[in-house]
C-alpha cells in the first residue's frame, strides 16, 4: 500500500457537499460533518490525550487480529494511543455520526483504550453502546477512562468478535463501527454475521480501509457489491449502508485535516 499515492488519489477524487445530488449524502456532508464537539467534552478529551501521551507503562496485549503479527505483545500505553486509537478528525466523526443520526443501539468492534467508545457515547447519551475487544488489559484501561468521565451508556465486553456475533443477541444495531482484526476476508465475514443484527438503514463505519493492500482490496469488493447501495470513502474510514430505496452510488467525501486522524 503506497500511502502517499493513495492520499493524492483521494484528494483528486474527493468532493465537498457541492455537486452531491443524493439527499442523504448532502445532509451528511452539509450537516453531520459540521457538528462541533462541545467545549466541555473537548476539555475532557484533551486531558485524556495528555495523560495517554505521557503514559510509559507497559501492558501485555491479547491481539486476535492482524496487529499481532506486526507488533510485540508487550506495548507501552502511549505507543498504543499513537498507533491504535481513533483520534483527530475520525474520532470527531464518531461523535458526529452518533449525534446527528441518534442511533439507539451502537456496536463497536475493537475497544482499544476506549477513545472511540467515548466519542460514540458522548454523541448520543441516550444510546446504548456495546464495545467488544479481545484484550482484557486495554479493556481495563478503557473502563477506567469511561468511569473517570462518568459515561454510563457504554458496556464493554471481553471476547472475540465472531463469538459475540454467534450469540442470539435479540438486537438491531443502528450504527456499527468495525475497528479491529484488519484482515479483508475477516471484515467481509463480520459483515455477513452482522446481517441478522442490522437492517437496511444501519450505518456501517469501517476503519483502516487502507491499512494494507488486503484491506483496500476488500473495501473495493464491498463497494462493488449490490448489497450496499450507498458507500462513502473518507480515506482512513469508509461508510456503507444497504439503503435499497436509492440508486447504487459511491462517493468520495473530502474531510478537513484528514492526516490528524493517523
Amino acid at each position: 500500500m503506497n500511502f502517499v499515492n493513495e492520499y493524492i488519489k483521494y484528494l483528486l477524487k474527493s468532493q465537498g457537499r457541492h455537486g452531491i445530488h443524493s439527499p442523504f449524502v448532502y445532509d451528511f456532508a452539509d450537516k453531520c460533518l459540521k457538528i462541533n464537539i462541545p467545549s466541555e467534552i473537548k476539555s475532557n478529551i484533551n486531558v485524556l490525550k495528555s495523560n495517554l501521551n505521557s503514559d510509559s507503562s507497559v501492558i501485555e496485549i491479547e491481539d486476535a487480529g492482524e496487529g499481532s503479527k506486526k507488533l510485540s505483545n508487550k506495548r507501552c500505553v502511549k505507543s498504543i494511543f499513537k498507533t491504535a486509537s481513533c483520534k483527530g478528525v475520525y474520532a470527531k466523526l464518531l461523535f458526529q455520526l452518533s449525534n446527528h443520526y441518534r442511533p439507539q443501539n451502537i456496536l463497536e468492534m475493537g475497544t482499544s483504550l476506549g477513545i472511540g467508545t467515548m466519542h460514540l457515547a458522548w454523541g448520543n447519551p441516550k444510546s446504548k453502546v456495546i464495545s467488544i475487544d479481545a484484550c482484557k488489559n486495554t479493556m481495563a484501561l478503557a473502563q477506567k477512562h469511561l468511569d473517570q468521565n462518568e459515561i454510563q451508556n457504554a458496556t464493554l465486553i471481553h471476547g472475540k468478535f465472531e463469538d459475540y456475533l454467534n450469540q442470539d443477541l435479540n438486537l438491531i444495531f443502528d450504527l456499527v463501527y468495525i475497528d479491529g482484526h484488519h484482515n479483508g476476508k475477516a471484515l467481509q465475514n463480520y459483515l455477513l454475521q452482522l446481517e441478522k443484527f442490522t437492517d437496511e438503514n444501519t450505518i456501517f463505519l469501517l476503519d483502516d480501509i487502507r491499512w494494507s493492500d488486503d484491506m483496500f482490496q476488500s473495501w473495493n469488493e464491498i463497494i462493488a457489491k449490490e448489497d450496499y447501495h450507498l458507500t462513502i470513502d473518507l480515506f482512513r474510514m469508509g461508510i456503507i449502508i444497504r439503503r435499497p430505496q436509492q440508486v447504487k452510488e459511491h462517493f468520495v467525501i473530502k474531510l478537513k485535516n484528514v492526516l490528524s486522524g493517523f
